[in-house]
């Protein structure tokens, strides 16, 4: 269930973020600037009222059940067209032209993935290589989270060198047969492999989002920029390990939803 899927992810999300906002907070403690005024406060809060808006609208939207995920894609798209061409302001032809194009790009490029992982999948399928997997991996007198542990140390080296979505599509095929074998909940491991992604991301040598960083402030090196980015990966790993620990944190809220 998509549904599950996006709800189930809320709380994770959350708690990742208030842990990233509050060792931000610590690590920029020593520096000493005016503090913003209550109205700049104000006026900046209204200023991003809107975009604040848009996650409450889809997930609210899927929980309450007045639109499907599917159907929420698209509510999304609308109302994001909708803020920058008429609130904020700042959607014109050039941009919406270069949106477009980069929309085909990627699209184009996931699609492609898709089907040489369609076609990778059909040839698992025919020499039942997750069948071949999935019964060494239960046959096998150790724990079901020793076998946990190393598909994620699998999947943490994997984002070092390839890119999230072709992980995603090639390694679910043979991963969720094991995972479910194992007597693991599938929505809640979702959850986990979604952070494991996330700290890909930020993963030397090819993690996008560090070549995003260099690209935005040119001024500090890349080795500089891992050197910052690895208190965020502890806390990654660390919600991963309390994931692990109260899979409920995952799975409390997609009781009621399809």
């Amino acid at each position: 269930s998509i549904g599950k899927l996006f709800i189930a992810g809320i709380v994770p999300g959350l708690i990742m973020t208030i842990s990233f906002m509050i060792f931000a907070s610590i690590q920029t403690r020593h520096i000493r600037e005016k503090a913003a005024t209550w109205k700049e406060r104000l006026d900046s809060t209204k200023t991003a009222i809107w975009g604040l808006l848009l996650p409450v609208v889809v997930i609210g939207g899927i929980y309450t059940g007045i639109f499907t995920p599917t159907e929420a894609a698209a509510i999304g798209v609308v109302f994001s067209f909708a803020i920058s061409a008429f609130i904020y302001r700042n959607l014109n032809w050039v941009n919406f032209k270069e949106i477009i194009i980069s929309t085909v790009k990627t699209n184009a490029m996931i699609l492609f993935i898709i089907v040489g992982a369609m076609l990778l999948g059909y040839i698992m399928t025919i020499l039942q290589i997750p069948q071949t997997i999935t019964t060494f991996a239960t046959e096998q007198d150790i724990s079901p989270w020793i076998i946990f542990i190393m598909i994620n140390v699998v999947l943490l080296i994997l984002g070092m060198f390839l890119e999230t979505i072709s992980i995603l599509v090639i390694t679910l095929p043979i991963l969720y047969p094991i995972i479910i074998a194992l007597g693991f909940d599938p929505i809640w491991f979702a959850i986990i492999m979604v952070i494991n992604m996330e700290l890909a991301l930020i993963s030397p040598p090819v993690g996008l989002n560090l070549f995003v960083l260099k690209g935005i402030d040119r001024t500090n090196t890349i080795d500089e920029i891992v050197k910052g980015v690895i208190p965020y990966a502890i806390i990654m790993l660390l919600l991963m390990v309390l994931l692990s620990i109260f899979p409920e944190i995952a799975t409390f809220m997609i009781e009621d939803v399809d």
